[in-house]
């Protein structure tokens, strides 16, 4: 696998972890669902709060692709930091 695609694959799982951490913590607090209730999930300036404590979960799967020596995923892993805290600065 080239360092491109692991790369990818980092940053596809952190954002994907954030997405779904994220729609169970709105779900749990609020009781909508964010998936038929997008509309809601979006416009009330929610999605910015769930993503950011969505994120929190990544910190271990940042450590497990350090621990299997997988650096170019841990390095996708930061770069969906970096994505979701743009999110939350402009979104």
């Amino acid at each position: 696998m080239s360092k491109f695609l692991k790369f990818l694959l980092g940053t596809f799982c952190a954002l994907l972890v954030s997405f779904i951490v994220g729609c169970v913590l709105f779900k749990l607090f609020t009781g909508i669902n964010p998936l038929t209730g997008w509309a809601i999930f979006v416009y009330n300036d929610v999605a910015s709060k769930a993503f950011s404590i969505g994120a929190i979960p990544n910190i271990g799967l940042f450590y497990l692709f350090l621990n299997r020596d997988n650096y170019y995923s841990a390095r996708g892993v930061i770069f969906s930091f970096i994505l979701i805290g743009l999110y939350i600065i402009f979104g």
